[in-house]
């Protein structure tokens, strides 16, 4: 009964999947992506993430095609499977890193944030910590809980989506998209390049999968529906930066959303840009705490093991965001994790699942 219990409390409903997605992806990368896209992309930085929505897309159906084969293994335990347990441990070795160095890539930019526009006197460690310890207790809790706080964390996202309509009453330049394709095709591809690694966050499925209670039938649907939700949400945010600064000014911001937000005042609001941040604290947590979540069900380890797994890798974590916030330190290591991210959020799941069709390796053949 106790087994039951808990089995319980680590499932989720289709309904919660969609915004567990929604939110991992969402998250710091949101704030500059406009900037990283336009470096390259420019005014076509908006054909840039429509394309990154369908890369993103077509890796959903590999995961699927994958997880169907294994419905009931995560990612870590499906490379087991299908490669022996010595290689597959070793491959999840660098499953781990990949997670555990995403989560704190993602904790430094959120650090370098809130110090550059909320707290610029409070130590960076004393940042990580207030961000962390709330992050730590929520991915100790079992994975509904999580699952009920990423749905509700959903309603700032909207927040902010409907706080943008605001700035429709400041100046526009439809011209700054123009010609539309003027960049060039390589261009454009580059700047896809750059909003793929900002959607990350879709590969937790490969985690969460097995833990959706209902018929698994409609999950495609569900992931696919989220894909689309942030592709659009990310596009309409870039079209709207673009048009409201210049292609030059554009890429001289740091975070072009805040910058958008800045411009706006009232007689009786002032600097909507810092209430807009001092809410965005949480939908930039969710996703510190998703890589947390991934780093350590990565691990393997039994249930009563896990609580220990995470406070370890939240200290990790923690000793990752000491790094010097240095311009030039930051995007060295963001250069190297977006290597790592690449083998094991797009080439080692496609590799799986072309092998479990070769060697004919699936669930059912396994236990059969």
């Amino acid at each position: 009964m106790e087994e039951e219990m808990t089995e319980n409390n680590h499932s989720i409903t289709k309904f919660q999947l969609f915004f567990i997605l929604i939110q991992s992806q969402i998250g710091v990368g949101l704030l500059s992506l406009p900037n990283v896209v336009g470096k390259t992309a420019k005014g076509d930085g908006w054909i840039s993430t429509l394309i990154a929505g369908v890369a993103v897309q077509i890796m959903l159906v590999i995961y699927w095609l994958l997880l169907k084969r294994f419905p009931n293994l995560i990612y870590t335990e499906i490379t087991q499977k299908i490669l022996g347990r010595f290689v597959g441990k070793m491959l999840n070795l660098f499953i781990y890193m990949n997670f555990i160095l995403v989560g704190g890539l993602a904790a430094i930019l959120f650090i370098k944030i809130i110090n550059l526009w909320l707290l610029p006197l409070t130590p960076g460690w004393m940042i990580s910590l207030l961000i962390l310890i709330p992050c730590i207790y929520l991915t100790i809790s079992d994975l509904r809980v999580m699952a009920r706080f990423f749905v509700l964390a959903t309603s700032l996202i909207l927040l902010l989506f409907f706080t943008s309509f605001l700035s429709w009453f400041t100046p526009k330049e439809i011209q700054y998209i123009l010609p539309i394709g003027g960049s060039g095709l390589k261009n454009i591809l580059m700047g896809s390049k750059n909003s793929l690694l900002s959607m990350l966050g879709f590969e937790g499925l490969l985690f969460i999968f097995p833990f959706i209670i209902q018929n698994k039938k409609g999950v495609l649907k569900t992931v696919s529906m989220a894909n689309i939700s942030i592709t659009l949400f990310y596009t309409y945010f870039f079209f709207l930066t673009i048009i409201s600064f210049s292609t030059d000014q554009l890429v001289q911001m740091r975070e072009p959303v805040i910058n958008l937000l800045r411009g706006i005042s009232y007689k009786m609001i002032d600097r909507i840009d810092l209430m807009f941040l001092s809410i965005w604290i949480v939908p930039m947590s969710t996703s510190v705490i998703a890589y947390l979540f991934f780093a350590s069900k990565s691990m393997n380890v039994e249930k009563k093991n896990y609580t220990k797994v995470v406070l370890m890798n939240g200290f990790i974590i923690f000793l990752i965001t000491l790094i010097p916030h240095d311009d030039a330190i930051i995007t060295q290591f963001n250069k190297y994790v977006s290597y790592l991210n690449y083998g094991i959020v797009f080439i080692i799941p496609t590799l799986l699942l072309i092998l479990s069709f070769l060697f004919n390796k699936h669930e059912r053949s396994e236990s059969a």
